[in-house]
């Protein structure tokens, strides 16, 4: 049913709402002329959201909305997903032996800095890392066992 440039998005039986996915596009960028890539990254990203928010209920998860700025608090549904990404995350460790790799490969134009002025650069940056791969792991693993319709949850580009 619906537009076929636009089709329905299911996830586990559950419709993601065509205005939900209007909604989101506004938050990704697209090429003039092109609002579909922006449209499909968002139906991406509610795809993901409902992934998440399952999971957190077949997980017992239970989370108070906290402050996020001046006047500003999550909603209940983000602090789900933040209370089951506290727990469901599982990143790899930084260790000294990938510190100490990523100095031994600085470029030339780094090599008057001493290994102890970037020690914590490289150890947020690895840490970030991680982090992102992390999530990367979880959500492909959601993904895979999910039963998803009307759109690719691998990105073009």
């Amino acid at each position: 049913m619906g537009n076929p440039l636009f089709p329905e998005i299911r996830v586990n039986g559950r419709v993601i709402a065509p205005e939900a996915i209007a909604e989101e596009a506004q938050h990704h960028s697209a090429p003039s002329g092109k609002p579909g890539l922006a449209w499909r990254a968002a139906a991406r990203a509610l795809v993901v959201r409902a992934l998440l928010l399952e999971a957190a209920g077949k997980a017992g998860i239970s989370a108070r909305p906290e402050p996020r700025g001046p006047g500003r608090e999550e909603t209940a549904e983000e602090a789900l997903i933040r209370a089951y990404l506290d727990t469901a995350l599982k990143p790899k460790p930084v260790v000294e032996a990938d510190i100490r790799a990523v100095w031994e490969a600085r470029p030339p134009e780094a090599a008057d800095l001493s290994y102890d002025d970037v020690v914590r650069d490289i150890h947020e940056g690895l840490e970030r890392k991680a982090w992102a791969e992390a999530a990367r792991a979880l959500v492909a693993e959601l993904v895979a066992k999910a039963e998803i319709s009307g759109i690719d949850m691998v990105p073009t580009a």
